[in-house]
């Protein structure tokens, strides 16, 4: 720790360092990329990183560069590009692993090089690695704040882990209206202040705009979202997101080679994996809006197409785990919009089976959970689809119904509100 501490505070102590009369000379002879490497090599991050990796591959390595640093020590100079190299390709590994510590060496990297930057900072961190610290202790208040801002960088993506966890439960109250949008938008904007370089959050808050009618910050949420991408998957939700907000500006062809695109990931890893139902239904999902634009286009038997392809995938999904709630809703969605598109070709009657099949599932998963404002929300749906295709006003009255409960439990949330009017207008037709 005390190495580390007095690395930075060298900023303000240059001139002292430098009115050494041999130091022209020094400053001829530095090697700056290897006094840097050297630096972040003994960093107490470093070290505390270390002890925290139990990594054989690790070991090793910094047991090479003990071997090197030793040989160097013994008169064999030619050896010092290969030990700087070697403290950097252990430093990159070590980050790799270790994501709290890459974010404080980065932060102590700054610092370092900042030092180095010139060639009497190059020659003070020389001295300041061979041993010579006392010309730095003029300067501690630059490094304390160098290391404050590092550990309250630590403190920060800390802080954010655990407002994460809080967050999801509040997406849960949300769902049951027990919350706002806008307040967990709130706790999710201060998780990306604090730690902007996680994709999911991104995701979350984009799909958190959404629902608020945010469309600028939705767009900036998929934007970052695609940046903070660590792989495939991640990259095609990202490129959907992306798809999603293109199809509400109405530019409708560019929203079709986004979604194209993130299916041409989910296809690769779906085929890749077979077994692992979370890309079997993020095919299924991009299959879906697909045919959603195809619809939007005017192109039903290939909008048709699409869906049934999705709806194959979340069939199996549902058969596979019939206690899977998620999958069951995602099924009773697929027939909806199915079914939407029979309703547009003329096919009533097939239509009302496919609306009929979603009521079924949906009056299932209501009843299980009465307190659930989403799976309410999804039978008004299916009545009033219903009540469209039959000419059935008794659907109507029961949409109408499900929707006072909500309002009467409190879980009907403020954006539905209107709901209950235009309902009753129609029960009344």
């Amino acid at each position: 720790m005390k190495k580390l501490l007095f690395i930075i505070a060298l900023l303000l102590c240059l001139p002292m360092l430098i009115a050494a009369p041999s130091s022209a000379t020094a400053v001829a002879q530095v090697d700056v990329r290897a006094e840097v490497n050297a630096a972040l090599y003994a960093a107490s991050a470093t070290l505390a990183a270390t002890e925290r990796m139990a990594d054989e591959k690790m070991r090793m390595q910094r047991k090479e560069i003990d071997t090197l640093r030793a040989k160097i020590q013994a008169g064999e100079k030619r050896l010092n590009d290969a030990l700087s190299t070697a403290e950097e390709s252990y430093i990159a590994a070590l980050a790799a692993l270790d994501r709290t510590y890459a974010h404080e060496i980065a932060i102590f990297r700054t610092a370092v090089e900042n030092i180095a930057a010139t060639p009497e900072g190059a020659a003070a961190l020389a001295r300041f690695n061979a041993g010579d610290e006392i010309g730095a202790l003029a300067v501690l208040d630059d490094l304390r704040a160098a290391r404050d801002a590092a550990r309250q960088k630590r403190i920060d993506i800390e802080s954010a882990a655990e407002g994460r966890n809080i967050a999801l439960l509040a997406l849960e109250a949300r769902s049951k209206g027990k919350m706002t949008t806008a307040q967990v938008i709130a706790r999710y904007e201060e998780i990306t202040r604090l730690d902007p370089g996680v994709h999911w959050d991104w995701v979350e808050l984009g799909r958190l705009y959404r629902d608020a009618g945010r469309l600028s910050d939705r767009l900036h949420a998929a934007q970052k979202s695609a940046e903070t991408a660590m792989d495939d998957r991640e990259r095609s939700v990202a490129m959907s997101a992306l798809g999603d907000i293109q199809t509400v500006q109405g530019d409708l062809t560019a929203a079709l080679k986004s979604f194209q695109n993130s299916l041409a990931i989910a296809e690769r890893l779906a085929q890749s994996d077979p077994g692992n139902a979370g890309w079997q239904r993020d095919l299924s999902i991009s299959y879906s809006k697909i045919g959603g634009i195809q619809t939007a286009q005017g192109d039903l038997p290939a909008a048709l197409k699409s869906y049934q392809a999705s709806h194959a995938i979340f069939e199996r999904l549902a058969q596979s785990d019939p206690g899977n709630a998620g999958w069951q809703r995602d099924l009773s969605v697929s027939f909806d919009r199915i079914g939407d598109i029979q309703t547009a070709q003329g096919d009533l009657p097939a239509a009302l089976k496919s609306f009929q099949n979603s009521l079924a599932i949906r009056e299932r998963l209501a009843q299980s959970d009465p307190g659930n404002a989403e799976w309410q929300r999804d039978l008004i749906v299916s009545y009033v689809k219903l009540s469209e295709v039959t000419g059935d006003k008794t659907y109507m009255t029961k949409a109408l119904h499900v929707a006072l409960g909500m309002q009467k439990r409190k879980i009907l949330a403020p954006r539905d509100a209107w709901m209950i009017e235009e309902l009753q207008k129609r029960a009344e037709q």
